[in-house]
């Protein structure tokens, strides 16, 4: 499991004689909140009930603590918060992750020898920062044994804004985990990630993505880039001349992928010929008025027609900001294959919000390279999904919920 932040120090009175059987997995983003309800028998994962809220935009310019505490609320209308374990987490622009490697030593050696090493790799001096590590694995450099550490920091200020988000929700953190580490716990509890292959799960928020590599089941790099679905709906918006609202609904709107209909230029008009004079026999025929249509000739002295702008199809006004997102990801896998001397990549698994676009697994697929580009379902996989009406939003918008999922199944851990 990753590194996580304990903010609960200590269980309420009334969960003295009566443990949590339940864990909350709340995934705050900047477009909607995501949670899942949790419980856990033997090894076996369950997913209880979902919630699902778009946060108001307009609210969001005004007060943004208020809009994500309202969206929290309606996540969370139903769920059982005060009986369970809340795992929130931390967006991984705000933390600092690396993965540095020690000698081999005895367990009790590591705590001063990870504080120290900290020190090279943090970008603060330490009193300013939360810190926490876990061993990933043991491996193997010439004749020498390292440990592998998941180093994990953050800054004070950024522990204390969540927490003040939860407070302004009524609700407490028990854990604070990073929405990027979390895609490696739910690819563990989704059954994902398998031995002997490098998966790269790609998370893509409204303002930013995170791409994880897990090797071998393991956590093995993270890289967070300033790229998201926002880029595409801008540029809708911009092309088609409409708001961020209609440009949203065309973005998720299959139909709307079709090549548009271009509608004939003003100036054909123009080339229409003129009607010959009518015969007496022509006299009772129907006026133009009459047929519903317009006159075919325009009126003398008009001013000339100007020809119809042509109306761009969606898949070539998302081509430049696609471009942008297919670089970011080849400039992640480049260092990992190349600088970091690690196997390619065997699968891509994309969730989050616009990963559902037939368009974004074509092109990532073809201009990456990797054969298998699959949206992640958790609704579809190891883990036992309860009533239908309950998981209604998980079955909805099932690539949304994976950084929820996997701070749920990091929660099970402590029940």
């Amino acid at each position: 499991m990753p590194p996580v932040w304990h903010l609960k120090k200590g269980e309420p009175s009334s969960l003295l004689f009566s443990r949590p059987k339940t864990t909350i997995g709340l995934d705050v983003g900047t477009h909607s909140v995501k949670a899942i309800l949790m419980s856990r028998s033997g090894s076996r994962l369950c997913v209880e009930a979902a919630g699902y809220a778009v946060l108001d935009r307009n609210q969001m310019n005004i007060d943004p603590l208020v809009a994500q505490a309202n969206a929290i609320r309606h996540a969370l209308d139903g769920f059982p918060a005060n009986n369970s374990i809340v795992v929130g987490a931390l967006p991984g622009q705000m933390v600092v992750i690396r993965y540095p490697r020690l000698p081999e030593m005895p367990e009790g050696k590591l705590d001063e020898a990870i504080e120290k090493e900290a020190g090279q790799h943090i970008p603060y001096d330490l009193s300013e920062v939360f810190l926490d590590w876990t061993v990933l694995e043991t491996v193997s450099q010439g004749n020498e044994k390292l440990l592998k550490i998941l180093l994990v920091a953050t800054k004070h200020d950024a522990i204390d804004a969540r927490a003040q988000l939860a407070s302004a929700a009524e609700l407490e953190y028990a854990i604070l985990g990073v929405d990027s580490l979390a895609l490696a716990d739910a690819a563990e509890g989704c059954d994902i990630a398998h031995s002997g292959e490098t998966v790269a799960m790609v998370n893509i928020g409204l303002s930013s993505a995170s791409i994880h590599f897990i090797k071998d089941g393991v956590s093995n790099f993270i890289r967070d880039v300033a790229w998201g679905g926002r880029e595409l709906v801008q540029a809708i918006a911009r092309a088609r001349h409409c708001d961020q609202d209609e440009a949203e609904r065309l973005l998720f709107d299959p139909a709307a992928f079709a090549p548009p209909v271009q509608p004939p230029p003003l100036d054909t008009l123009a080339q229409e010929p003129v009607a010959p004079p009518l015969s007496p026999s022509a006299l009772l025929d129907p006026f133009e008025d009459e047929l519903d249509r317009p006159e075919a000739v325009p009126a003398i002295g008009s001013a000339p027609a100007v020809a119809t702008p042509e109306v761009k199809p969606l898949s070539e006004i998302l081509s430049l900001p696609l471009s942008r997102l297919v670089a970011e990801i080849r400039r992640s896998f480049d260092y990992y294959e190349h600088e970091l001397y690690e196997s390619p990549v065997d699968r891509l698994v994309l969730s989050g919000g616009v990963v559902e676009l037939p368009i974004l697994s074509e092109v990532l697929s073809d201009e990456l390279g990797v054969k298998s580009v699959e949206v992640a379902n958790p609704a579809q996989s190891a883990l036992t999904v309860g009533h239908s009406t309950a998981v209604a939003p998980l079955q909805a918008h099932p690539a949304q919920f994976m950084v929820a999922i996997g701070l749920a199944a990091r929660g099970t851990a402590d029940l």
